[in-house]
């Protein structure tokens, strides 16, 4: 192995540098035994409490090896000895053997290495030497090592201050390219109306902070402003951004590249409460959030030719003025979906000298100029219009310091972080966990205002699913202004997993109100929104809002109106939409076929969420019908219907290839047995491959099991799931690598894309086989590997989207997990903890205990002394127990293998969907399977192959006169009739809805016909048994 200077990594998922030095240290050479070289000669004598730190880069080589991650950096002593058995931060061995086996370090990444050397104080080192010891031979490996260094430890937080814990950085060192979370380093009020973050690029709406990628020639980044954002993902883009930077300079710099500064990682404070940054150019800059606005605190050096605020947004959308009282003006920029214009309202805290044009830059930027060092800033914002901006200010920040305002952000995000509180957890656990903690409750957030007072609030909106009214002015806006809350930002096919499930376990209350605030969205446009950002936007598959809400309201959490969340759930399940931004796509013909056909990109993936979607809606029209007896009858017809049709799962499994896949609209399977490769990406599913969606029946396990032959069946496809790895090259339909296929590949588990939210129930799909103990190793690895470099803007594996992933790593902390959504229930997992106290906001508080955690197998558990023998907890079960405690220990057990959790499906059929017997016939509007054809029936008569005894059936609304009244009869000869099913004052709530009837007393029968007094328009009709 050599080592020489190098120009830094050349993958495109980082900068060309070292980590923070300008060129890098490069690592070379052909594995085979162990190599070891020196990097720093003799140094000091080593304290208690120093550490070596270093960061490392293993290129990942074209074999796959991984033979480069097999590194390490060791300490030589004086007295010839080593740090025997020494642990980095995470608890994995730190020499090289250790670490590569571990598979702790990410290739083509920068890695985080640190290590105690409190065993070795009192001793001189004598030499730093890097050693490579992989264990295959013949491999050719590369590297970068950079700022290697021995030194004290940082202090750690003594746990009074949760928020102290958090980094909100964590997820920022990510790209386009490669996401190791893809976030912001967000200050703001949890559930907030605006976000507030430092910008790198002040020009851009998808990455505005990249904590490395953009860094200067000095390998620095530079501070292009502070912004207001609202961004709930990069892939969705920011809206309605406004910047504020400070300039010391002679002129106000309104370019953004000119007014940069540059700054060091070691000088920032980014914390949920507090963003706080010591320039280059001796400016500090300081901004403490409120709800619907900010302090800054701007302090210039004494010497500075200038002193200077710029006002600006990333484009020409924007205007800004000074009237010699206040600071107003407007922003309108980014993301179109329901974007309207955001006002803004601010007072200095003296006078500004000039206020006018920044010199360069937008035409639109402007510059508010100082004589005096040290400038605060309280600013408000608004989506109604500046008066309202104005009160908002004069509500939150009037008369009110930067430490008071710090104070309040500070006591609540430390009322939502203190709902976990574990014992026994390392510093980067306690990272993680707040930081999770912090992701989850950033998001949704607020899209409503007080126009009344504390004590006598009036709550408006400017709704983003509404259409505008005219033309927006520079004082007020042109969106419609209602009354209430509404709330936005959440992409429910990610979050719909675990964040949902997080926020109705943890914050049962609030979730009330965040649901009915999305509820807002159907109330109305008449449809929630399948990804808000902040309104309807056709972006991704399924309608899980849902599954989300269903599940809220199954478990417990009281919600305002829970008929108007049934309703906007089962518009999304019953009626094809008229645009794609809104419901499910390919259900015109879906909702007959039972499936969504190849017609449709992305059609398994279509099929399958809406599967999970229909289980949620049945149970919740279940537990619904218990409630309110005016609706039983329909509600109960509607569970049944919804709840058989989510067993068409069944309809997409090829039995020729034991995968599902795509049908075409003729039914047949979209690809030969011979032509289908499961590790190809895209086509007809999202963002994944066959082998993830393999497992996409979260609601009925069991089910699934039973198409692979039984529990031993699924355990071997799980097996070989696992042992399949992911190669990032079978790109399939889409034109290039995406980010997520190479997230998938640096996961290391296999076909296991953990970096992506389709394969985050997988694992736990074990405790279906019998073999809980796999369910327990897997899910431990993903918590003891994948959530690491925390400390240098990583800590996650792919995209974390709105809490969804910071969630996943909080339930299987604990030993809990989601798996069924939409049923009141969690799968058991192995707890991370000795001791964890949960004190739900709202709910009742629990102890989970663990003997051995250091170990991943359940040995036992028992639930307030009583021993529980199934992988699975109720809900009710949970929140009411005091303690969970559980034995863990070193091997597998036979612990929850002679019983199975419930699924939907309780024994070994395989399941069986309602099947519509009357054959399609394309040249009858009637019986053509699609709602896009319709006719006027007054009297409808149609025989079938041969006899047979439907239980239900169901009428679809054409566009015009849905029927009210009508008379479903039944006959063995065509000419003596039976009544079946008669029906007065019903209503179709939309046109083109499905509604399903039962058949109280069934019979076979050949022949019938449907009346209604009056001529009606319909759609299709269904016999279905």
């Amino acid at each position: 192995m050599i080592i020489e200077a190098g120009g830094g990594p050349g993958g495109p998922t980082s900068s060309r540098a070292g980590f923070s030095a300008v060129d890098g240290t490069r690592y070379s050479g052909t594995s085979g035994g162990r190599q070891e070289v020196e990097l720093l000669g003799a140094g000091g004598l080593v304290s208690a409490g120093d550490q070596l730190r270093y960061k490392v880069y293993p290129e990942l080589d074209a074999e796959l090896s991984y033979s480069a991650t097999y590194v390490a950096v060791e300490v030589v002593f004086a007295d010839g000895t080593r740090l025997d058995g020494a642990r980095d931060q995470y608890g994995k061995a730190a020499d090289a053997a250790g670490q590569g086996a571990a598979k702790i370090l990410y290739a083509d990444q920068w890695n985080d290495v640190q290590i105690d050397l409190t065993a070795a104080a009192g001793k001189t080192v004598a030499q730093i030497v890097l050693v490579v010891d992989a264990p295959e031979v013949g491999h050719e490996f590369a590297g970068w090592i950079d700022d290697v260094e021995i030194g004290p430890a940082p202090a750690e937080p003594d746990g009074s201050d949760l928020a102290a814990y958090v980094d909100t950085r964590r997820g920022t060192n990510a790209s386009h390219d490669f996401s190791r979370g893809n976030t912001l380093p967000i200050t703001a009020w949890p559930n907030g109306f605006n976000f507030l973050t430092p910008v790198t690029n002040a020009s851009t709406h998808r990455w505005p902070y990249e904590y490395h990628r953009a860094n200067n020639a000095d390998n620095r980044p530079e501070l292009q402003g502070l912004t207001f954002s609202h961004q709930p993902s990069p892939w969705m883009g920011d809206r309605d951004q406004l910047t504020i930077m400070p300039v010391a300079a002679s002129e106000p710099l309104g370019d953004p590249a000119e007014r940069a500064a540059a700054f060091s990682h070691d000088d920032e404070t980014a914390r949920p409460d507090l963003y706080a940054v010591d320039l280059a150019n001796g400016v500090r800059a300081e901004l403490t959030p409120t709800d619907h606005g900010a302090i800054f605190r701007f302090t210039f050096p004494k010497d500075a030719p200038g002193r200077h605020l710029i006002f600006d947004t990333i484009d020409e959308n924007g205007a800004f003025e000074y009237d010699g009282n206040a600071v107003t003006g407007w922003v309108e920029n980014g993301s179109e979906t329901g974007r309207t214009r955001m006002y803004c309202y601010g007072e200095f805290s003296t006078a500004p000298t000039a206020f006018g044009e920044a010199h360069g830059g937008r035409d639109n930027a402007r510059a508010a100029t100082f004589d005096v060092p040290e400038v605060t800033l309280r600013i408000a914002t608004s989506f109604i219009g500046v008066d309202q901006a104005r009160h908002n200010l004069e509500l939150e920040l009037e008369g009110r310091s930067f430490e008071e305002i710090q104070a309040a952000a500070n006591a609540v995000w430390n009322e939502r972080l203190q709902v976990i509180r574990p014992e026994g957890a390392t510093p980067p656990q306690l990272r993680t966990v707040y930081g999770n903690l912090y992701r989850l409750n950033l998001y949704p957030n607020s899209h409503f205002e007080n126009a009344g007072t504390p004590d006598a609030p009036e709550y408006r909106y400017a709704s983003p699913v509404l259409p505008t009214n005219g033309t927006p002015t520079a004082r007020e806006t042109n969106a419609v202004v209602k009354p209430g809350k509404m709330y936005v930002n959440s992409g429910f096919w990610d979050t719909y997993r675990t964040a949902w499930p997080a926020y109705a376990f943890f914050y049962p209350a609030l979730t009330a109100e965040l649901v009915d605030g999305f509820v807002q969205q159907y109330r109305d446009g008449g449809w929630i929104a399948r990804w808000s950002s902040p309104g309807y936007a056709d972006c991704m598959t399924g309608t899980s809002s849902d599954v989300s809400f269903a599940d809220a309201y199954l478990k417990g959490v009281a919600l305002p109106d829970p008929l108007a969340t049934y309703d906007a759930g089962l518009r999304n399940a019953t009626v094809a939409p008229e645009a794609t931004e809104v419901g499910r796509k390919g259900v015109e013909t879906g909702f007959f076929a039972g499936y969504v056909s190849t017609d449709t990109e992305e059609s398994v993936s279509w099929s399958l969420e809406a599967y999970l979607n229909d289980f949620a809606l049945a149970e919740m029209a279940t537990r619904l019908a218990d409630v309110y007896p005016e609706r039983r009858d329909q509600l109960l017809e509607e569970a049944e219907y919804l709840r058989r049709r989510s067993l068409n799962y069944v309809l997409l499994f090829d039995n020729d290839i034991n995968f599902f896949q795509g049908r075409r609209p003729d039914g047949s399977f979209a690809k030969a047995a011979a032509d289908f490769d499961p590790e190809e990406w895209g086509g007809d599913f999202t963002e994944t491959d066959g082998w993830n969606f393999a497992f996409h029946v979260a609601h009925d396990p069991r089910g699934l099991a039973n198409l692979y032959g039984g529990p031993r069946g699924l355990e071997a496809k799980l097996d070989a799931f696992f042992a399949t790895p992911e190669l990032a090259v079978k790109k399939g339909t889409y034109s290039i690598v995406i980010h997520e296929m190479l997230e998938a590949q640096a996961v290391r588990m296999g076909q296991f894309g953990f970096s992506n939210q389709p394969a985050h129930h997988i694992a736990w799909m074990y405790n279906y086989t019998g073999t809980p103990a796999k369910t327990q190793a897997m899910a431990r690895e993903v918590l003891d590997r994948l959530y690491v470099g925390e400390q240098i803007g990583q800590g996650y594996p792919g995209d974390e989207d709105n809490g969804e992933m910071s969630a996943w790593y909080l339930f299987a902390a604990l030993g809990l997990y989601p798996l069924r959504v939409g049923a009141p229930e969690y799968a058991i997992g192995s707890p991370l903890f000795p001791r964890v106290t949960l004190e739900p906001l709202g709910g009742k508080p629990l102890t989970i205990t663990a003997t051995n955690p250091e170990h991943p197998y359940v040995q036992e558990l028992q639930v307030d002394g009583k021993q529980l023998s199934v992988a699975s907890i109720t809900h009710a079960d949970l929140t009411a127990a005091d303690q969970l405690h559980f034995t863990l220990g070193a091997e597998p057990s036979d612990w929850a293998t002679l019983q199975l959790p419930p699924a939907l499906t309780p024994d070994d059929a395989v399941a069986k969907p309602l099947v519509d017997l009357i054959p399609v016939d394309p040249t009858k509007p009637l019986f053509d399977d699609t709602s896009t054809t319709e006719t006027t029936v007054e009297r409808a008569v149609w025989s079938l192959p041969a006899p047979a005894t439907p239980t239900l059936y169901t009428l679809t609304s054409g566009s015009a006169v849905a029927p009210s009244t009508w008379q479903l009869e039944a006959s063995t000869d065509g000419t003596t009739w039976t009544v079946l099913d008669e029906r007065t004052n019903q209503t179709f709530r939309w046109p083109r809805q499905t509604r399903p009837f039962t058949i109280k007393t069934p019979g076979e029968y050949q022949h019938y016909r449907l009346t209604t007094p009056t001529p009606t328009t319909l759609a299709q009709l269904e016999l279905l048994h």
